[in-house]
């Protein structure tokens, strides 16, 4: 007689057996994300002879490596942390973990611990550290030696800040409800100011005198701010001059003079409360019906002299300080509005402050590559439109056509008499006062890019910036050739180029260089090669100093090839084909096609496992090759015919590339797409007959419904994205409804002729979630074999861990099924018993 424990044990594994399977599945996908990592250079030391970098793995990103140029391959050390971390000088390093921090004597190797730590920082190029501690160390802001020596402190701290040029100011509350502010440094504490309001935040301007103190009224929402003289002492009250109470004011320096331009929140516009929410034909701002708007007025002050004057025409313009005292500039962001294009047409005043008028600069377009760009000081903008470039004299009003197509972005000198242009073939100089522009090097085929300049938006949301660079300093350029892939670095000084990243095929990423540009760190990878780190000093041979995950032999054998193709109307594309991991010659395999836009650019990319990564669409090329599946990136662009039309034709010529490929199982080809590819994919599946299965996650079925709805994300009618987005359908749809109607997948649902798996969060804020629903519906109602996954508090990327986790599992179970034909996934079943 058997043992009726065994029998038990018998039956509870049978009735088990499928969730099992899930399980060991799911564990076995984990396991395979677990194995190897990415990683991202963080920080290096300003002699260049340590970098830190931070190991990437699929669950856990808190470990960092220590890595010393002087011993390639053998980190000096690792720590695990999850704040911030510094190099307060080229021999230590200052950690932190949870509630504790450490300084690492890295020549020694030995540690010094800090318990109680809530937050820290460097003065840079003073050899000093901060630390705040906690409540238990009596909430107390202290700065140390790199000997790990507490040098001056003060208690009762809410919080610290360091500015630019390193000074470091603490805000306290006193037990009396008091609050001071300190400048703290190694020779002493300086009280500076004291206030019964709390301290919210300071304003710090390098190169000025003073700082701004802003404070919040004990019993009120409004903001109290105070300009700081710092070398009097004397403090001067906003509220003593401004005939406004601020709920909050931003301030910012104008060139020269003890000028401030301030820009103030008065009040929030007041949402509607009727019985009934009127919308109106001509209402170009809608934004407002979503989220209240903050209603600014803008004022010059002057704090020592006591002067304040109020700029600008009304409440519906936006003033940008230009950085001069006479001249602002003056847009109102919704005049032009007509939500044919995600950023609306602007029309750019100049105000001349002195003579109180205004005048038209233009009219220009905010969105896409287009930009103002304000040189120092304001004397000059420049500005594309209609494919040229212009510049802009402010204090003359003229205006001159630079032209020249491919130009880019344009970075001033600091004292704005210059500006250098990077963009396609190669970049230039200009000179505004002559309006003349110069090629400084001719790199034919190449897009040229300016990597260490800097950059400031002036008006949030809107496309104006202040980007410049010192000539005196080396400039570094980015050359990219898109045609082949491929990258190279140069280091521009003194009038000559000198190469510093030869042009390769690697993926070249994470570039960190010291601030004399005599060190630099990089990342190389490929699609055959892990990630490596890079030492490179100008002029001498470069040093690799890291290889990552080394186990990872799989990854030399992989075999990637470039497909070339052409669609009907003679448009060259290519096709990214990667082989399985285990293939071999004599051999038949299934394949998968992923498809968006144009996807070359990421040939050369290192993959791993992704399992349950944060935003994730739960397609990993990685699990794919693993598991003996081809996998094809083929290059989509848009004609006449259409967005899915256009799409549908260059899969099938894609795929037409393919037919001589005897590897390649043209009867198990299965077709994946997320979002924008999710609707290809929807489309493609109403039309083709050339795929045994389908996945769409988060893509739209209906896009006249589309057309004609309110997009949460963008907060703007949808429409854009079809006449002037990415959709690219350049009519309306009372234009050409027969277009629309014949790109729209739902139109064509009872058409699918293999199994499809859609997918979506519900919580989706830009395809809305209903997309999917209606396309499920459309299929069921014509018996078609659908599986619609819902994923209640999901947006339009997947970010929880469990969520992750179930859509990378569904995808590979679904190709799995139906390309392999394992039919162990028993939420398939289901779906595959439909007559």
């Amino acid at each position: 007689m058997r043992n009726p424990f065994f029998l038990l044990s018998l039956c509870l594994l049978i009735f088990s057996g499928p969730e099992l399977d899930a399980q060991n599945k799911k564990e076995e996908l984990q396991r395979l994300a677990d194995r190897y990592y990415h990683m991202m250079i963080l920080k290096i030391s300003e002699d260049g002879r340590r970098a830190t970098f931070r190991k990437l793995y699929d669950r856990n990103r808190d470990t960092i490596l220590i890595l010393d140029n002087h011993y390639p391959e053998k980190p000096i050390g690792q720590r695990a942390i999850t704040g911030d971390h510094f190099f307060p000088d080229n021999d230590h390093l200052l950690t932190r973990n949870r509630q504790s921090a450490e300084l690492w004597n890295l020549k020694k190797q030995t540690g010094i611990y800090y318990e109680h730590v809530k937050d820290m920082n460097i003065l840079k190029g003073k050899g000093l550290f901060v630390l705040h501690h906690n409540e238990k160390v009596d909430n107390r802001v202290g700065v140390y030696d790199i000997s790990g020596r507490l040098l001056q402190s003060v208690d009762q701290a809410t919080r610290f800040i360091v500015s630019e040029d390193s000074q470091l100011y603490v805000i306290t509350r006193e037990d009396e409800g008091k609050y001071q502010l300190f400048r703290l440094s190694d020779k002493g504490k300086e009280q500076l100011y004291s206030s019964p309001r709390e301290i919210k935040f300071l304003d710090i301007h390098p190169g000025r005198q003073g700082i701004m103190i802003h404070e919040q009224d004990p019993e009120s929402i409004t903001m109290s701010t105070s300009y700081l003289d710092m070398v009097t002492k004397t403090v001067y009250p906003l509220q003593d001059v401004l005939p406004v109470n601020p709920q909050r004011v931003f301030t910012e320096t104008i060139e020269r003079g003890d000028s401030y331009f301030l820009r103030v929140v008065v009040d929030y516009e007041k949402q509607d409360t009727s019985v009934v929410d009127i919308w109106y034909g001509n209402d170009y701002q809608l934004e407002k019906k979503f989220y209240p708007h903050p209603v600014y007025a803008y004022y010059v002050w002057e704090p020592t002299a006591k002067q304040i004057e109020e700029i600008g025409r009304n409440q519906s313009t936006e003033i940008a300080n230009l950085g001069n005292a006479r001249y602002f500039l003056n847009v109102d962001r919704f005049l032009l509005q007509d939500y044919i294009t995600y950023t609306s047409r602007l029309k750019i005043d100049i105000h001349d402050r002195e003579k109180d008028i205004y005048s038209l600069m233009d009219t220009v377009n905010s969105g896409g590559a287009t930009a103002l760009h304000v040189s120092p000081g304001g004397k000059y903008i420049l500005y594309s439109r209609d494919n040229e470039w212009y510049v802009h004299h402010t204090v003359t009003g003229d205006k001159k056509i630079i032209g020249r197509h491919g130009l880019q972005n344009p970075y001033f000198t600091p004292d704005g008499e210059r500006a250098f242009f990077d963009g396609d073939d190669g970049w230039w100089d200009y000179n505004p006062k002559e309006n003349k522009l110069s090629k400084l090097g001719d790199f034919e085929g190449y897009q040229v890019m300016i990597v260490n300049g800097t950059s400031k938006m002036i008006i949030p949301g809107i496309r104006l910036f202040c980007k410049s660079i010192d000539p005196e300093k080396p400039i570094l350029l980015r050359l990219y050739d898109p045609n082949e892939n491929k990258t190279a670095y140069i280091l521009h000084q003194k009038g000559r180029n000198e190469t510093l990243v030869p042009l390769t095929g690697m993926n070249i990423r994470d570039l960190k260089y010291n601030e004399e540009y005599k060190h630099f760190w990089y990342i190389e990878e490929n699609f055959n090669c892990s990630p490596r780190v890079v030492y490179k000093v100008p002029g001498k041979e470069k040093s690799e100093v890291f290889q990552s995950n080394k186990n990872d032999k799989a990854i030399l054998s992989l075999q990637q090839e470039t497909i070339s193709y052409t669609n009907s109307e003679g448009i060259s594309l290519r096709g990214i084909l990667y082989y399985p991991l285990d293939y071999k010659p004599s051999g038949k395999y299934p394949m998968v096609m992923k498809i968006y836009q144009i996807q070359n650019h990421l040939r050369n990319r290192y993959r791993i496992v992704e399992f349950t990564a944060p935003n994730s669409d739960g397609f990993s090329v990685r699990t794919l090759l693993e598991k003996g599946y081809f996998v094809y990136f083929p290059d989509i662009v848009y004609g006449e015919k259409g967005t899915g039309l256009s799409a549908l034709d260059c899969v099938h010529h894609s795929l037409d590339a393919l037919e001589d490929h005897q590897s390649i199982d043209k009867s198990r080809i299965g077709l994946f797409g997320f979002s924008h590819g999710g609707y290809q994919t929807n489309f493609i599946a109403t039309h083709s007959d050339r795929f045994a299965a389908y996945i769409a996650g988060a893509g739209n079925s209906d896009i006249v419904r589309s057309y004609f709805s309110y997009n949460y994300n963008f907060l703007i009618p949808f429409y854009f994205q079809y006449e002037a987005g990415q959709y690219e359908m350049k009519k309306s749809f009372s234009e050409d409804k027969q277009l629309y109607f014949q790109n729209s997948p739902i139109h064509h649902v009872d058409r699918v002729n293999a199994p499809i798996l859609i997918w979506t969060g519900k919580k989706d804020q830009n395809i809305y979630w209903e997309q999917t629903m209606e396309f499920y519906i459309g299929l069921k109602r014509n018996k078609k074999k659908v599986v619609a996954l819902f994923y209640p508090q999901e947006g339009h990327s997947f970010f929880s861990q469990e969520a992750c986790n179930d859509i990378s599992l569904r995808i590979l179970d679904w190709f799995d099924y139906y390309l392999k034909g394992k039919k162990d996934a028993e939420w398939i079943k289901e779906a595959d018993s439909v007559d």
